[in-house]
């Protein structure tokens, strides 16, 4: 969304007692465009929404009264509505977020944060130590920037990407002053030419991850337990589901309409529901953590079956045909293929993070290998002028594409060098 003529929307507003807050409000006009089209987009929602839980009803009504309906329509307005039901919330959230939203970041005297979200009616709070806080910054390029978000102990936490991206930046600077932390480019384990964008790594383990000591030989690092848990009552609501539409649809017998065409793909996908639930409650894959060696090994009740050893780690980056970018930290063991420890499909902090600890812990060098802004810069340098050369020596025309493309470097730098550094 636009933010060209936005007001100032962010207000850093300290009280008698020490307290700082922090507002952020969506600005620009961008964001009406986004509003109107979300808004006529709701209405066919709602249309669709009502007439498929009338057409439900109806056919339900029907086959619970002991009369006859088509079930296989049935079970598909049942799958259908789910999602249906899931986009139509996500676009008012967002028609929320265009319109009526506010983001509060307030500071305690104490250096304790208090995160307030608010969209429409709806506002929720959260709590945050400034001790388990390392920094904030605002991370992304361009014209409008990425949102504000704070660096814990092996994780980031989004604050907010509502307001403008001066406001996001001076907020940053300001959060950092207020609590006694360093910016990135402060920071002394750093190379210079990579401060701007990669956070130090420091051995912490992130979410979804736990230590498991056992009485006897080496620990191990394991899939957290208490989200397994939590995976487990998902997946067995699920399964719920696909076992209940099984059994609705076996009690029409195999003379029922679609019963081979839909029992089939359901009875497919309601083993593999089963499978995942049993996985959940009794398989899991871990890393044995012995001196200079990590130990990948498969764990399914009392059954152990180790998969691979490696001596070494490396965090890379993988750009699909998109251009879009994720992440994987994984374990070497050449000549063979490396074996995966953990993926990000946005931020490589949290596996930087991880590799930091595994590399502590056993003793195993670890290279990361995701190139900083600088060195994204100047591989873009590179490209340009490897174009430019080939622009230069395909002939006339080709020498005044390259022309133009030296005007319109130049032009971008000294556009980049009016507006704030991202």
């Amino acid at each position: 969304m636009g933010e060209a003529g936005s007001e100032a929307v962010d207000e850093a507003v300290t009280s008698a007692t020490g307290t700082t807050s922090f507002r952020f409000r969506p600005v620009g006009p961008g964001r009406f465009f986004v509003a109107a089209f979300l808004s006529l987009w709701l209405c066919g929602w709602l249309a669709g929404e009502v007439f498929a839980l009338w057409a439900l009803w109806r056919i339900l009504g029907a086959l619970l009264t002991g009369g006859e309906g088509p079930l296989p329509v049935a079970l598909f307005l049942l799958v259908w509505l789910s999602f249906w039901t899931l986009g139509g919330a996500a676009a008012l959230r967002e028609l929320l977020r265009a319109l009526w939203s506010e983001d509060r970041l307030t500071v305690a005297a104490d250096g304790e944060v208090e995160r307030q979200v608010q969209r429409g009616p709806f506002r929720r709070r959260r709590a945050l130590s400034g001790r388990e806080i390392r920094r904030f910054q605002v991370r992304g390029a361009g014209a409008w920037g990425g949102p504000l978000v704070a660096e814990l102990s092996g994780r980031s936490l989004e604050i907010t990407r509502l307001g403008s991206l001066r406001e996001r930046q001076e907020a940053a600077e300001q959060l950092n002053r207020r609590l006694g932390l360093r910016p990135v480019a402060e920071d002394p384990a750093e190379d210079p030419g990579q401060a701007q964008s990669r956070i130090p790594a420091v051995p912490a383990l992130p979410v979804g991850w736990q230590e498991s000591t056992p009485s006897f030989g080496s620990p191990l690092l394991v899939p957290d337990q208490a989200l397994r848990r939590q995976q487990r009552r998902v997946m067995g609501l699920v399964n719920l589901v696909l076992w209940g539409l099984l059994a609705l649809l076996l009690r029409g017998g195999p003379a029922g309409p679609g019963f081979w065409a839909l029992g089939i793909p359901l009875a497919l996908l309601a083993l593999a529901g089963g499978w995942g639930q049993l996985w959940l409650a009794f398989g899991r894959l871990e890393w044995r953590l012995e001196p200079r060696v990590l130990v990948l090994q498969r764990r399914f009740g009392q059954r152990l079956r180790t998969l691979g050893e490696a001596r070494a780690l490396e965090l890379v980056e993988r750009v699909d045909s998109d251009g879009d970018r994720s992440y994987r930290l994984q374990a070497l063991r050449p000549p063979d293929p490396p074996l995966r420890v953990d993926d990000h499909a946005t931020d490589p902090t949290p596996l930087r993070h991880l590799g930091a600890w595994l590399a502590q812990r056993a003793h195993v060098p670890f290279d990361d290998r995701v190139p900083s802004e600088e060195q994204r810069r100047q591989q873009r340098r590179d490209e340009m002028e490897r174009l430019r050369q080939q622009l230069v020596g395909s002939g006339r025309l080709g020498r005044w594409a390259a022309r133009q493309l030296e005007r319109a470097e130049a032009a971008g730098a000294e556009a980049a060098q009016r507006r704030p550094d991202t």
